[in-house]
């Protein structure tokens, strides 16, 4: 469980990954990551086919592979890019600074709950077992909340006051909905069971204390907003922009 934000498909996909495999905060590293992922997802979307409307130059995806996740569907507008340096883009010579300067995006896309899931497990299992605080994890979709089950190491858990015993991974299954307030995207938790007990109280603050916000867009150096983000049982549909 992490923390997120919205602009590009690294967006969606971080605040997907982030919320079930670590929580963050948006400093520094975050923000370098984040960079990182946008710019390899903006080369790969540039080499997929497009065409130019008036002055935005529209990539769509059907069905396609971007940064290993499976995208069901999704439009993506380079609003600006000249088309002299359209070559260059497509055959990825240019930077998070290059991209900044030449483009302002917009993302409309729908992910799978199935390729949510792969891409959840995938980057668990990048992590080094010093880092992995969950294990198992299984996120099912339903209308405006995900159910999300696996285990947990809760002495990597901050604000955890028992962290320094030795402790299993425990069992845990939490039904969560999210919500935009203002800049921040954040977690509510409907309910939650862990070790088949429901949380207490204690526990539910010490969860919300940990992964809220999950993603603050204010942190960020540049202009970025998630403007819809609808789960549904099917999987996640989002739209958001960047650079504008």
């Amino acid at each position: 469980m992490q923390k997120i934000r919205p602009i590009s498909y690294s967006l969606v996909f971080f605040l997907l990954v982030t919320a079930t495999v670590a929580a963050l905060t948006t400093g520094p590293r975050q923000i370098a990551q984040f960079e990182r992922e946008a710019l390899r997802c903006a080369r790969e979307v540039l080499k997929q086919s497009g065409q130019y409307i008036g002055n935005d130059y529209v990539v769509e995806l059907n069905h396609q592979p971007i940064r290993e996740t499976i995208i069901k569907r999704a439009k993506i507008s380079f609003a600006g890019l000249k088309q002299g340096d359209l070559e260059t883009f497509k055959n990825g010579d240019f930077d998070f600074a290059g991209l900044q300067n030449a483009a302002h995006i917009e993302v409309a896309a729908f992910i799978e709950a199935a390729a949510v899931n792969e891409l959840v497990h995938r980057e668990i299992s990048r992590l080094s077992a010093k880092r992995r605080i969950f294990a198992d994890v299984t996120i099912v979709f339903a209308a405006g909340q995900v159910r999300v089950t696996g285990k947990i190491d809760m002495k990597k858990v901050p604000g955890n006051p028992f962290s320094f015993l030795p402790q299993e991974m425990s069992p845990f299954d939490v039904t969560l909905s999210v919500r935009t307030e203002g800049s921040q995207i954040m977690l509510d938790i409907i309910n939650g069971q862990m070790n088949n007990q429901p949380f207490t109280p204690e526990l539910n603050k010490i969860f919300l204390d940990w992964l809220n916000p999950l993603w603050d867009f204010a942190a960020l150096p540049y202009q970025a907003a998630l403007d819809q983000l609808h789960i549904t049982p099917s999987g996640v549909e989002f739209s958001g922009r960047l650079f504008w």
